[in-house]
Parts: C-alpha cells; sequence; structure tokens
C-alpha cells in the first residue's frame, strides 16, 4: 500500500506528539476514577521514548521501529 506510513518513512499521518496526548489525558481519567491501566502507562513509556528521540512528528505506528530496536536518534 502506497500510502502506509511505513512506506513514507512513517512521516505524516497521526503524529507521535498526539498520541503522547491522548495517552496522557486517558491515563489521567483512569487515576481520578482509580482505575488501573497497566498497558496504558506501557504504551505512553513508549511514546515518551519516542518523543525523547525526537519522533514526536512520526506517525503513531511507527512504535513499531522502538519496539524492534530499529530507532537512530533524529
Amino acid at each position: 500500500m502506497s500510502q502506509a506510513p511505513s512506506n513514507r518513512n512513517y512521516e505524516g499521518g497521526f503524529g507521535s506528539a498526539l498520541m503522547h496526548k491522548d495517552l496522557t489525558l486517558a491515563l489521567d481519567a483512569a487515576k481520578g476514577e482509580r482505575v488501573a491501566s497497566p498497558l496504558g502507562s506501557a504504551a505512553h513509556q513508549l511514546y515518551t521514548l519516542m518523543l525523547s528521540h525526537g519522533a514526536g512528528h512520526k506517525d503513531f505506528s511507527a512504535v513499531i521501529q522502538y519496539l524492534n530496536g530499529e530507532h537512530t536518534s533524529e
């Protein structure tokens, strides 16, 4: 698929910075309701890592590169 984020070096699409923001909001809501969200917390940590490497502009699906250890500092 030519329009898939992976075929565009994960440029454009729904940005990782936006995913991080949305996960932060979801975790805050869960905390307010005293609901555990271990998978949400793990995802938030991954996107925090991506942002720390300057990948906030990359499509959120670029997280696969971080899971596979394929990312590079940008």
